[in-house]
C-alpha cells in the first residue's frame, strides 16, 4: 500500500500493528526529528540521544500488536524518550556532565518554581561537598577526570600512579557520589521529569 500525506498516526499504528514495515518507518521519520532534539537537550550528547530513540522506536516495534494508547502517538514518545533519558542521566549521574544536564532542562524548560529551583541548588551543593569531602588523591582523580576530561593513562601519567589505581580512585568517587545523591531529599529522576513536563 502506498504512503499518502494523509496517513494519520492511527492509521500508521494499525497498519504497524499488522506488519507493515513501510507505516512504521513512515512513523520513524515522522516524528525522529522532534524526538532528537527533546533527547539532546536532556541528556547533551547526539550519539547517546540517537541510541535512545532507537530504543523507543525498537520497544513501539515489538509492542506493536499490543499497543494501546489512549492519546496521540507524539505525547506518548515523548514521554518515552524523557524516561528513557532520564533513566540515561540517573545512570550515568556523574559521568556525564549531570549538573549541566540539569541546568539546561532547568533553563530550556517551563519556567521552575522557587521550590525546584532550590532543589536544584541543594544537589549541586551535596555533589560539591561530596567531591570537596573525598581524599585528596581521590578527589584530584576525580577532578582530573570529570572536569578536565583526562582518560585515565593521562591522569596515570600526569601522578605518576598506574591505570587501575586511577580506575579505583574513580570507582570509589563515584560511589560516594551515589550514595549520597541516594540519600538527597529530591528524587533526582522525579526532579528532572517535573523540569522537562
Amino acid at each position: 500500500m502506498k504512503e499518502t500525506v494523509l496517513d494519520n498516526d492511527g492509521d500508521l499504528l494499525r497498519r504497524m500493528a499488522g506488519d507493515d514495515q513501510s507505516a512504521f518507518t513512515t512513523l520513524y521519520r515522522r516524528h525522529w526529528e522532534s524526538l532528537f532534539v527533546t533527547t539532546v537537550r536532556v541528556i547533551g550528547n547526539k550519539e547517546d540521544a540517537e541510541d535512545i530513540i532507537q530504543e523507543v522506536f525498537a520497544s513501539l516495534w515489538n509492542r506493536r500488536r499490543s499497543l494501546d494508547l489512549t492519546g496521540p502517538l507524539a505525547g506518548y514518545l515523548q514521554v518515552s524518550v524523557k524516561y528513557k533519558a532520564i533513566n540515561y542521566i540517573d545512570k550515568n549521574i556523574t559521568r556525564r556532565h549531570y549538573l549541566q544536564a540539569l541546568s539546561k532542562a532547568a533553563e530550556t524548560g517551563a519556567p521552575a518554581s522557587p521550590e525546584v529551583l532550590l532543589r536544584v541548588k541543594e544537589v549541586q551543593q551535596l555533589i560539591q561537598t561530596v567531591i570537596e569531602n573525598m581524599p585528596p588523591k581521590m578527589r584530584e582523580v576525580y577532578q582530573l577526570s570529570r572536569q578536565q576530561q583526562l582518560t585515565h593513562k593521562e591522569i596515570a601519567t600526569r601522578l605518576g600512579i598506574s591505570e587501575e589505581t586511577v580506575k579505583k580512585h574513580i570507582q570509589n568517587a563515584l560511589q560516594l557520589l551515589r550514595s549520597a545523591m541516594g540519600k538527597a531529599p529530591a528524587s533526582i529522576p522525579a526532579l528532572l521529569f517535573y523540569l522537562l513536563s
